[in-house]
Parts: C-alpha cells; structure tokens; sequence
C-alpha cells in the first residue's frame, strides 16, 4: 500500500533538493563566467584565467571535503580514486576555458551530450552494449545542441570555445568509467563535507559580499574592481563545492540511477535557461527549438539506456511518478519565468540604488565588452583593438565614443552599440544618485522629442534610479520650477541629480536656453547634466550666441552631452572651460529594436518637414506605378493620456505607426532617420542647412546598409525606387485594402 503522506514528503524533500541543486550549479557557472568576463585581457590570457578560477575551486574542494578510501590499502581502489580527481578537474577547467569564447548557456548546453558521450565511451572501453534507442536519439541529441549553440559557430573562436565545451564531456565520460570500476570494487571511496570549514566558508562569503556592495558605491574603484574579482571567484569556488555535494550525496540518495539521470538532464536545461536569461545572450525560435529536441531525446535515451527502465518507472505507483514529473516540469517553468522577468543586473539594481552604476563600470567586460561584441555580428572576430575599446571606461575618453560606429552596418548593431555607449557613460555619469528632476521635456506632435523623452525615463529606469519630478516645456514654469527646488530641500545633493531634456535646440532656439539659465538659477548647487544635444547656429543670431557662451561657459557643475561630432566641436569652440563635454547617440536609441507591428500602406512614405528648419525643397515628378505618401507628422495626431508623460510615451509610440506606413522612407527629420533604424525600413535621407542629418549619420549611423543619403529631392526619390528594388523580397507588401477606390460621395 503506497503511503500518501510519505509520497508528499518525498516530493517536497525532492523538490526542494532539485532547486538547490540547479540553483547552485546555475550560481557556480554564472560566477565563473562573471570572474572570467572582469579579468583583464582575458581574451589574450584565456587560459590562464580559466587555470586560476579552476585552481581555485578545487582548492575550495579540497578544504570543505574530506575524501577518502574506505578501505585505504586498496592499490586499485586508490587509482580510481586518483582517475576520478583528476578527470574531474580536467573537466571543470575545460568548461571553464569555454566560456572565455563563448556564452555559459552554450557551454552548458553542450553539457546535455554528457550521457550520450559517456555511453558511446563505455562501450569502447568497457563493452557496455548501446539500448537500440541510441541509434535514434543520438541525431536528436547533436542536431538539438548545435542547434541551440547554432549562433555560436559564427567565428574559430567561438567555434573553438564549443569544442572545448565538448571535450569535457569526453573527460567527464572516462570518469565515468571509474566510477563504473569503482563500482565492481568493494573498496570505495566516500567525499564528505567538513561542517566547521563549511560554515567557515559561507560566513566568509557573506562578508565578502557585503564589502563588495559597499565598494561598489564607493569612488575607489580599484578597490572595487579587485574585490568584484575576488567575490566572483569565492562565490564560483563555494557554489561549485555545494553543487557537486548535492549531486553525488544527496540527489543520489533521494533518486534511482535512472531518476537521477532524467532530473539531471531537468536540471541543466534550466541552468542553460536561467545563463541564457541573466546574460541575455542573443537567441531565436529555432535556438529554443534546437534546445527542445536535445532535451527529448537525452530524456528518452536516459529512460530506455537500460531496457527496462521504462517498466522500472512503470512498476512505481503512477500517480506519484506523474506528480513528479509535472512538479520538475514547473519548477522549471517557474524559475525559468522569475529569472527571465527579474533579469540579474535588474536584481543587482534594487537591491541597492545606486550600485549598479560602480558594478556596470567593473563588468563593463561582461555586459559591455566582451559579451556584447556577441550580440553585434561586425565585432564576432574579436580582434584585440576592437576588445581593448569594447572593455574601454568611455569616461576617460568621453569625446572619443563613435570609435567603432563607422563599421557597424545593421540597424540591430547600431542600436546595441548607441545602448551600450549610454550604459558606459551614464553609469559612470550618475553613479551617486537614487534619485533624478529631469526638466523640459517634450509631449507634443514632432514625434522626435516625444521619443527622446521616452528613451530618456528607459534609462532611468534601467539605471535603478528614481524620478521624482518632471515638467515640460510649457509646464517649467517659475511656479513650477521654484517648487521643484524646494521638493530639492529634502534631498542631499549627493543623491539627487537634475537632469535636462536632450534634443536639437542647443543654441538655435532661445527659449530653450533661456529655461536652461532658470534652471542653472535654481538647481546650481546639486550636478546637473545635458542630455544628448544638437547645436544649432542660426544666421544672424551672434547675440544670443554670445548669451550662450556665458551661459554655458561658467556652469561648474554641468554636463554638456552632444550628439555629434559637429556639435562638439562647435561646443569647445564656443563654451570652453566648464562645462564638462561628451559626445553621447541620441536617447531615443533606449527604445530598442521595434518589429514592424502594421502593414505599410504606401511603397515610398515621405516625412517631410513643415517647420522653420525645413530645407525648403519640392517634391519631383512622382514615377507611375509606385504610391508615394508625403506629409508631416506633427499633423499626425495622437490620443492624449491622462499624464504629459503618457502623452509623450503615446507620441513617440504613433512616430512609429507613422513611418510603417512605407515600405521605405524618405526623411528631411534626424527622428525620421533614428525611429527607422530602430523599425530597421530602409530609408533615405535628406539633408537640412546647418546639417543636422548629415552630421549625426556619419557620426553614428554612416555604415548602415539599408540608410543613405541624398544630395536633392530628386535624388532622394530615385534611391528610395533603387531601396524598393534592392529589399522588395524582404519588405512587407502593402495592406490589400489599399487598391480598393473609395467614392468621396455618396449616391442615392
């Protein structure tokens, strides 16, 4: 008679056990992969590194356990023991190796081959016969791994780093063997952990930990940056203990043979899901897919690799093995969803406001450099120059930050390189703050501004810190702005920072500057920082252009962001001294990549400029059998919200639908050209006269392929037909309701 009460505690024991063991493993590699990323010139020194985080875990191993042979004048018990120690460092170091070429998830991923290899090695060094399942799953299994690693393959380096991973499931399988020996022989050996030592280690893991976070928000970051280093490497030693403890003591306890080997494949399934989640590493549908069959099949090879497994797992009371099975099933599920929707660095940000800035500056390897040339294809080759600038700090060459923008050709890798230029930046730029007034924001119908803003609050967000107040242009009133100061009084100017809207009115609109020096009035005793800008020198404007200089010039505890390389050096021209200079993408690049949500109603979509800065051209003669569509998108109205930010974040949001209404696009407005990149419609430019455009393409955008330029409206018409031409397979086909005549009356 099957005990109930018993069967639920074995679940929750089990349960509980099978958490701690994927957390664990998941905990040990993702600090591995944190240590090797941090390491300085780990690409050169690969090795070396992977040599030193595995020295240290099996140091750590060998000071928390005790290992010994039961009966210890057994010559050959003591061999397997020796095979089985150093099969499994050799191991560990591979897969350490690996991940300085390639993402965690795909090493680990390649891990799930582990029963297969080991089965294929049995039977060349034991006899051991393959179940008739083999000759079916094995396809299934190497097809679904390379699958899922299929974007790692793009280069020999990370080529390399997937062979690697694969050669420690080659060791991994000839310590198998031993254990199979091990098992014939009645001397065994028995790992036990050492409790005082054990305790000894997560008390010194904690404090570690603790002085971490406060370095991290410290200003000695040489201090920081070691003591990251050394939490990493702790944390990957002791986890890597536990984890291993878990597997051959307790889960062994707890599961079959077989049982253990299917959680096992459960549980490396969920680590590769939860590296794949904390790393964001790029991955598509058939990724996914490619993960899906390798698990099925290992699954079935692991249930029939003894022949009657599968009546083995029959004769045990149906109900509880179903119960079972589902609960790894969503335990799976539940901590895949947590990790992907918390998302680590956001973990890392509200545990402690602030932090994440110092932390992003130290890992500036792992979530900027090294890690991020994976997901923009033009910088996989990893070549030395462009890994010294991606692990740069762009602080300490803030004018120099468009380095490798000329050679990035698709939108995706110029959106990740604008995001990944902020992060360095901003991090570094508002790393005391928890809290921000960001003062003249844009909620009205030139659909550009409105964007800025929405990429702006993203950052925000993304950066853990919180905005306490906000006003637009119309609404920065000196009512307003007075009682913003005094919101100020409660806040010490070492946590609260005032920022300014971004934009392209530096200079050529007064109005602007003018809120500007009632914001300096107020606010010039907390940091205040520009946003990316655009300067503007109008004809026949030296006077307000001299206000600007003073203005701009005596600013002690400003930040000046321009947008591109002509505004900066009309900046250090005319405003030198304070204030400080960078050169920064525009904000609206914080949005990210936007997938084409509506079908295009026109092939040729035209945005053409209505206001003071337009460049004042005609539209040529149309060609047949093409629709062209050109207007204005400040007519284009939008449904207010119940907030002026909603209102913006609505705006921003209809630029969108707007520019989709083309197959192509032709634009006299930057924010025609950004809001495009981020759609990824091939797109013609205009330019104005005080180049606006032009400018900002060739600093950020002139190596894109589906983006150019154009001398004339008539030029920019014929290259819009040669764009219809060059993409007409891949661009969506105009909505079918579209070639229906509409009668502009009614007949009785």
């Amino acid at each position: 008679m099957f005990d109930c009460s018993t069967e639920k505690w074995t679940f929750v024991f089990g349960s509980g056990t099978f958490i701690s063991w994927a957390v664990t493993s998941f905990l040990c590699h993702q600090s591995t992969y944190l240590f090797l990323g941090t390491s300085p010139n780990f690409q050169d020194n690969g090795f070396l590194w992977a040599f030193i985080i595995t020295l240290c875990q099996v140091t750590m191993c060998c000071l928390l356990t005790d290992l010994h042979v039961l009966h210890p004048r057994s010559t050959e018990a003591k061999k397997i023991l020796w095979v089985k120690v150093s099969c499994h460092t050799l191991a560990t170091m591979s897969t350490n190796y690996s991940m300085t070429m390639v993402h965690a998830s795909s090493t680990f991923a390649i891990k799930l081959l582990e029963p297969v290899t080991s089965a294929i090695i049995q039977r060349l060094a034991l006899g051991t016969s393959l179940p008739p399942s083999a000759y079916i799953t094995l396809p299934i299994i190497i097809g679904g791994a390379i699958g899922f690693c299929g974007n790692s393959f793009n280069t020999p380096l990370t080529a390399a780093g997937i062979a690697v991973a694969f050669t420690s499931n080659l060791i991994l399988a000839f310590r198998n063997v031993a254990i199979k020996l091990e098992q014939k022989d009645s001397s065994t050996s028995n790992i036990q952990l050492r409790p005082k030592r054990f305790v000894f280690s997560i008390v010194a893991l904690c404090i570690t930990l603790a002085l971490g976070t406060n370095y991290l928000t410290s200003q000695n970051f040489l201090s920081a940056y070691v003591l990251f280093m050394v939490n990493t490497g702790l944390c990957s030693s002791v986890f890597h203990v536990i984890y291993s403890y878990i597997s051959t003591n307790v889960v062994l306890l707890y599961m079959s043979v077989v049982s253990h080997s299917v959680a096992n494949i459960f549980k490396r399934v969920l680590v590769v899901l939860m590296l794949y989640s904390a790393g964001q590493r790029e991955a598509t549908l058939a990724n996914f897919i490619g993960l899906g069959l390798c698990t099925f099949g290992v699954t079935i090879y692991v249930l029939d690799k003894k022949g009657n497994a599968f009546s083995s797992i029959i004769s045990l009371p149906s109900k509880f093995v179903g119960r079972r099975l589902l609960g790894l099933f969503f335990l799976c599920f539940i901590v895949r969803h947590f990790v992907d929707s918390s998302n680590i660095h956001d973990v890392y940000r509200y545990f402690k406001p602030g932090s994440i800035s110092k932390c992003s500056e130290l890992l500036g390897k792992s979530f900027e450099g090294n890690a991020f040339s994976k997901y923009i294809p033009e910088f996989s080759t990893n070549t030395p120059v462009v890994g010294q600038i991606l692990q740069g700090n762009l602080i300490l060459s803030p004018e120099e930050t468009d380095t490798l923008s000329p050679s990035l050709t698709s939108s995706i890798a110029v959106i990740r390189e604008a995001q990944r230029i902020h992060f360095n930046l901003f991090s570094h730029i508002l790393s005391p703050y928890k809290y921000a007034i960001l003062l003249d924001i844009a909620a009205f119908e030139n659909k550009g501004d409105p964007a800025i803003t929405t990429g702006e609050v993203y950052l925000l967000r993304r950066l853990g810190i919180k905005l306490l107040y906000y006003c637009n242009f119309f609404a920065c009133t000196n009512k307003n702005l007075d009682y913003a100061k005094n919101l100020t009084s409660s806040y010490s100017h070492n946590d609260l920072v005032v920022l300014i809207h971004g934009g392209g009115n530096l200079v050529g609109y007064s109005q602007n500057d003018k809120l500007r020096q009632k914001i300096f009035q107020r606010f010039s005793n907390f940091k205040m920082v520009l946003f990316p800008q655009s300067i503007f020198l109008r004809k026949h404007s030296e006077k307000h252009l001299e206000f600007c200089k003073k203005l701009y010039t005596n600013q002690e505890n400003f930040t000046m962001i321009l947008r591109d390389r002509q505004s900066l050096g009309y900046a250090k021209t005319y405003f030198k001294g304070n204030p400080t200079l960078m050169m920064a993408p525009d904000m609206a690049f914080q949005i990210g990549a936007v997938p084409r949500f509506i079908s295009p109603s026109f092939d040729i979509l035209w945005l053409k400029r209505s206001d003071e800065e337009t460049p004042g051209y005609k539209l040529p003669k149309l060609p047949s059998g093409i629709t062209v569509h050109c207007s204005d998108w400040r007519g284009w109205k939008t449904p207010k919200g119940n907030t002026t930010m909603e209102t913006a974040f609505l705006m921003a949001n209809n630029g969108l639908i707007f520019l989709q209404r083309g197959r192509v696009v032709i634009t006299d407005r930057l924010h025609g050209h950004i809001l495009s990149t981020l759609l990824d419609i091939p797109h013609v430019l205009i330019d104005n006269s005080y180049r606006k455009l032009s400018s900002y393409h060739n600093t950020w955008t002139r190596g894109l392929a589906n983006t150019v330029i154009a001398d004339n409206a008539s030029h920019a018409l014929a290259l819009a037909v040669e764009l219809l031409q060059k993409y007409g397979d891949v661009l969506p086909p105009i909505a079918p309701y579209m070639n229906v005549e509409e009668k502009s009356t009614l007949h009785s």
